[in-house]
């Protein structure tokens, strides 16, 4: 007994001290155990929640890295379009330019043979005018020798052209068939219109009474020949000109023959009524 109170005399009572740290130790680690089971719990209730969550932004996420690349691939396509519709529309602008040049070049060929055929045309009239000419300047000037060896009068008796019964309804179109020359009558009253013969092909007072014989059933063209046996060769010339126009157009012209005896002018009052 004597013992035991000298060793309770002699120490220090630390009971209070670690009772109050063991109690704080242990609350801390209670509380720390049930936040910890808390947090557990939370993340156990939410965890598929959020797994699936995050697998639908990852998922999410991919499509809209695929449908950013779709849309690049989209614009890329577009501009791939507008440009070779661009490349089109100039394709187009080029092709119609080099038909217009096309059609232009055909245009100015055409022209060109047309305009070769009618010099060709021009230069053979033109040598069959010359000799023409030469042929009248001779005639003429025979003529001229003959009326001062025959001591003829100057203008020799008129050759009347009477009707022949050919019918009211015929209006009948005169043309004279001289040596080297073509006369068409149209006037009492004024000269008729000489043509040479070698420039009938295009001569346009007599492609105008080709066509104004052809425009009427009951037109008709009527030669007057003259007897000399160049007027008889310029007459085949007239004919072939006129079976020409009848091939080239379809008109059907049949020219009737008056032969002129003698040297004298046509006269056509008797037939007034058909004359300016």
């Amino acid at each position: 007994m004597a013992r035991k109170s000298r060793d309770s005399g002699a120490s220090v009572n630390l009971f209070p001290f670690l009772s109050i740290l063991v109690c704080i130790i242990g609350c801390l680690t209670l509380i720390i155990v049930v936040l910890n089971l808390i947090s557990m719990s939370k993340a156990e209730g939410k965890e598929p929640e959020e797994v699936e969550r995050a697998r639908e932004y990852a998922i999410l996420e991919k499509e809209q890295e695929r449908d950013e690349e779709s849309l690049d691939e989209l614009r890329a396509l577009v501009d791939s379009l507008t440009q070779q519709n661009k490349d089109l529309l100039a394709k187009r602008q080029k092709l119609t330019m080099l038909k217009e040049m096309l059609e232009s070049a055909e245009k100015i060929d055409a022209a060109r043979e047309e305009l070769i055929a009618k010099y060709q045309l021009l230069t053979k009239a033109n040598k069959q005018l010359d000799a023409d000419e030469v042929v009248l300047l001779a005639e003429i000037e025979s003529l001229k020798k003959e009326i001062e060896e025959r001591k003829l009068p100057p203008d020799a008796a008129r050759l009347q052209v009477k009707p022949s019964g050919s019918g009211a309804n015929t209006q009948p179109h005169f043309v004279e068939v001289a040596d080297g020359m073509v006369l068409i009558h149209h006037s009492l009253t004024e000269p008729a219109i000489q043509v040479p013969a070698g420039s009938l092909e295009i001569n346009e007072d007599f492609k105008k009474l080709l066509e104004t014989v052809a425009s009427k059933p009951y037109n008709t063209l009527i030669l007057l020949v003259r007897g000399s046996d160049a007027a008889v060769d310029n007459l085949n010339k007239v004919r072939s000109v006129i079976s020409a126009y009848n091939q080239r157009t379809g008109a059907e012209i049949i020219p009737g023959r008056l032969p002129l005896p003698g040297e004298g002018k046509v006269d056509l009052s008797l037939f007034e009524q058909y004359l300016n």
